[in-house]
């Protein structure tokens, strides 16, 4: 059988792959030839075949039809007002693959809802408000939160469980016209949250391999930092004379706040009890629940609000860290990890960029293939499930 050759433009193999930070030998292992091979393709001595060259469009996350191009599209470089949270609240300098190819897909999902706003005569939404972490104090930022978001304690107090909280705060934010995603491949260690300011769908993204009251935490900081611009903008507003540690210690004091308002943590009567007969870890979890948050930050709460010590806040860390560190080995030996494939893409992309892709394909606008690849490839026979759930 005759050789198939994809005549694709070598600068744009550079290019996808460059734009990922993908090391050459990476990519020849991806489509299975040799570093030497696959550099000739870059220089333009050699051409891939139809089929290596598709396997390399999907790995660097890109169409493949991009790899016929002249030149690369300027609308997909990757954005810089962007901010990332991880376990040690530090923010992540270097760029890992991984995270790469999440940044490129939240980007282009973000570009899909603009274009299918305009294809459907819908005006785009902007998110214009603003506080200066400088000058406002925690207890406004969160009293700002909580208005904009409809958080009253009634509501919290309503919730079943997390999960359903979690739902709750990613449709509220989804009101105001910010997209929130989940990152389904990335590892906690590595990422927790990210968030992107745009005046146009603004952009979040929470681990899901975490906890539901650790997603809610995720979502709270990370609007913490769209709402006071210092995702990687620090320079506009004058925030660079603060460590960047130190605005992510605010950030988390303001999510803290918005979610456990201090009037309602002290009155609440789990609380009450522990204060007239001492201390109970089952309270700690009771409160928690109440709130839809980690023990962590309830204890994290109290000590703010002057309850408790430094030192027995530590001992307390040290101990709810070492529990949950078991119940993740427990939870992770029994789990089978299998999600029906429009639950998994409906996760990932979240109710409003679904919502707005089956409208456009009701409507039309967009071909079966389109929608299909709107949504990360999930096949047609999955729609009426994407359906019922995004219009629930």
């Amino acid at each position: 059988m005759a050789r198939s050759d994809a005549l694709i433009t070598p600068q744009m193999l550079v290019w996808a792959r460059e734009r990922i930070a993908m090391p050459v030998a990476l990519a020849a292992q991806a489509v299975g030839v040799t570093v030497d091979k696959y550099q000739s393709w870059e220089q333009g001595e050699n051409l891939p075949t139809i089929n290596q060259a598709k396997k390399f469009a999907k790995k660097v996350k890109i169409p493949y039809a991009w790899l016929f191009l002249a030149a690369p599209p300027e609308k997909y470089k990757l954005p810089k007002n962007t901010d990332y949270r991880t376990f040690s609240n530090q923010a992540i300098s270097d760029y890992s693959l991984e995270l790469q190819h999440l940044l490129a897909d939240v980007s282009m999902r973000r570009d899909a809802m603009i274009e299918l706003y305009t294809e459907m005569d819908i005006p785009l939404p902007r998110f214009e408000q603003y506080t200066d972490i400088k000058t406002s104090d925690n207890a406004t930022i969160a009293q700002t939160i909580r208005s904009l978001l409809g958080i009253t304690l009634e509501r919290q107090k309503q919730f079943r469980n997390s999960s359903e909280a979690f739902n709750y705060y990613m449709e509220a934010l989804s009101a105001i016209g910010i997209l929130v995603f989940q990152a389904a491949k990335v590892d906690k260690a590595v990422m927790r949250g990210m968030s992107i300011y745009d005046p146009v769908f603004p952009i979040i993204v929470v681990n899901r391999k975490d906890e539901y009251s650790a997603r809610i935490f995720t979502l709270m900081h990370e609007f913490v930092h769209i709402l006071t611009r210092t995702p990687g903008i620090c320079d506009t507003f004058g925030v660079e004379k603060q460590s960047r540690f130190d605005i992510e210690i605010k950030c988390n004091k303001i999510a803290a706040e918005a979610l456990v308002p201090p009037n309602a943590l002290l009155s609440d009567s789990q609380w009450i009890k522990i204060q007239q007969n001492g201390w109970d870890d089952d309270g700690i979890q009771k409160i928690s629940r109440n709130f839809s948050v980690s023990r962590e930050v309830i204890i994290g709460r109290l000590m703010t609000l002057g309850k408790i010590g430094i030192d027995f806040y530590n001992e307390k860390l040290l101990q709810y860290t070492r529990e949950y560190e078991q119940y993740e080995r427990n939870r992770n030996n029994n789990k089978d990890g299998f999600l029906p494939p429009s639950t998994d893409i409906c996760s990932q992309v979240g109710k409003l960029y679904a919502r707005t892709v089956m409208n456009a394909y009701n409507q039309e606008i967009i071909t079966p293939r389109d929608a299909s690849q709107f949504l990360s490839g999930l096949r047609i026979q999955h729609f009426g499930k994407v359906e019922r759930w995004c219009f629930s």
